[in-house]
């Protein structure tokens, strides 16, 4: 098989599965002389749990995946022509269909007897989302073969893509005349004002905590990912150095038994000849 074709395979594969069958793979190719092959291989990382399911599903429902990447590319026509109504039609769209391959991830997993958590789940979506956003990142989707989850980029309106939804949606209906308003009345209102703007302040400070927290969760599940795959490499590598340990044990056994009998001959030997 060609290296694409077996990284493909492995990164699809169970997540347990993934360091058997990469060594596995690794020593077949050593086998045949491919060392090349062998090596790179050998270097391939076991892909993170969110990556996983986004390469089981560019595998098993590339369709979809193209669907909604070729959406990504009418998004960005739209923005760039400023066309309002379609930005609008396109960015529900888009919302429908992040969802529904979200989900579809999540089943596939299931399926393969994985089931992911939320923050996992949120990876997937996360990772969809840039790759609507990046024709590089939806290329590295569709080729099934993620490592890890990739960087949310967004897929951000510029202002003059705003403005242009702005200027196509309803127009706004004439302001009423102001009536007249007790002091009381007014005082209240500029009271709820001030609250507002300060929950405002604070759901932002929540919302940058927030992100922060879960890059760093992130970041965690990537180097336990990355610790699970170091301790299962020292771990064959600690059998194959107790295989060794016994042998050489059993090699000097045999040495030490074969030295005491021709000690016992000589010393046989010696006696007669006295």
């Amino acid at each position: 098989m060609e290296l694409q074709d077996l990284i493909r395979e492995l990164y699809t594969a169970a997540p347990a599965e993934f360091v058997p069958a990469r060594d596995r793979h690794a020593a077949a190719a050593a086998e045949r002389g491919d060392q090349d092959l062998a090596a790179q291989l050998k270097k391939l990382r076991k892909p993170t749990a969110a990556a996983w399911a986004v390469n089981l599903l560019a595998t098993q429902d590339p369709r979809s995946v193209a669907a909604f990447l070729a959406l990504g590319g009418k998004l960005r026509t739209a923005q760039r022509e400023l066309r309002g109504d379609d930005l609008r039609a396109l960015a529900a769209d888009r919302t429908r269909l992040l969802r529904e391959l979200t989900s579809r991830a999540t089943e596939l997993a299931g399926q393969h007897g994985h089931r992911l958590t939320e923050p996992t789940r949120q990876q997937v979506e996360q990772t969809l989302t840039a790759a609507l956003s990046d024709p590089e990142a939806g290329r590295a989707v569709q080729a099934g073969s993620l490592v890890k989850p990739l960087e949310y980029s967004g897929f951000g309106l510029d202002e003059l893509a705003v403005a242009a939804i702005r200027r196509t949606a309803a127009r706004p209906k004439p302001k009423r005349k102001a009536e007249p308003r007790e002091a009381q009345r007014s005082a209240e209102v500029r009271e709820l004002r001030e609250h507002l703007r300060h929950t405002d302040e604070q759901l932002d400070e929540a919302a940058d905590s927030l992100e922060l927290a879960e890059r760093e969760e992130r970041e965690a599940e990537q180097r336990c990912e990355e610790l699970r795959d170091e301790l299962a490499r020292a771990e064959g590598e600690l059998r194959e150095l107790r295989r060794k340990a016994k042998t050489a044990r059993q090699r000097r056994e045999r040495a030490q038994h074969d030295r005491d009998a021709l000690a016992e001959r000589l010393r046989s030997a010696e006696a007669g000849e006295r």
